[in-house]
């Protein structure tokens, strides 16, 4: 008997096309389990590296900031992950989805839950991407391009499953898929490559960490020191008190 929570959330149908057009060791089990093992979590770990970044940005105080010298690569970038956060949405909304081959409608939980993430995660690089615009940093970046890089594996497997049955697909959803991967892919290599000119940022003044207690005492003018005592045994200030005083 099969788990039933499984089979609710995969919703695998009997002599589908999944089984019999696409050789694959999951069966009817295919789409989900691409869909939640490779598509879902490689959206997750995205998300989660952006929003570190994220809180960098808004709420780190020791990291150094800059101000972009130009914005408009950072637009462009924007405008792919704004193209990339709408496409899930909207089949979302519509109930298009991409793994249904026998003419079938509605979306299986699994790919549900596949879109709010993918949403959800290319939302949080906008939000990064716009951010980054007011107070750039250095730190984390590369971890987040990365992250990308790994989106594009995922999408990569999907493609390599979904691509040799295209022709069973709902047109306007592989429509949809296909360009979102696209913009994804650009999105990629335009960041791998983004090295922008930075000035540092007017006003800013990096906290140190250091406490005060570190700082070496210079010699004043005149040959005395700011807290001699800190070099002086307590035995040697009272033999010096001593001498002073008379018997």
């Amino acid at each position: 008997m099969a788990f039933e929570p499984l089979v609710w959330y995969c919703q695998p149908l009997q002599n589908a096309a999944w089984t019999k057009l696409v050789d694959g060791a999951f069966g009817a089990y295919t789409p989900c389990a691409i869909g939640s093992g490779v598509f879902l979590v490689s959206h997750l770990v995205l998300l989660g590296l952006c929003y570190y970044r994220i809180w960098l940005i808004k709420r780190n105080s020791k990291v150094q900031r800059f101000s972009l010298g130009s914005e408009y690569y950072c637009y462009i970038l924007g405008f792919l992950a704004g193209y990339c956060t709408i496409e899930p949405i909207l089949r979302l909304l519509m109930g298009s989805s991409i793994f249904n081959l026998d003419g079938t409608t509605g979306l299986a939980p699994y790919e549900v839950t596949s879109l709010i993430i993918e949403a959800t995660t290319w939302c949080s690089v906008l939000f990064m991407t716009g951010l980054e615009t007011k107070s750039y940093i250095r730190e984390f970046r590369w971890y987040v391009r990365f992250g990308v890089v790994y989106v594009l594996v995922g999408d990569a497997v999907l493609l390599n499953l979904i691509l040799p049955v295209k022709d069973l697909h709902n047109s306007y959803a592989l429509y949809l898929t296909i360009s979102t991967v696209f913009c994804q892919v650009l999105f990629g290599i335009l960041l791998l490559v983004y090295f922008p000119s930075l000035h540092l940022s007017p006003g800013y003044h990096l906290i140190e960490s250091d406490s005060l207690d570190d700082e070496k005492y210079e010699p004043l003018s005149g040959g005395e020191q700011i807290c001699p005592e800190r070099q002086a045994s307590i035995i040697s200030g009272v033999l010096v008190i001593c001498r002073k005083e008379p018997l």
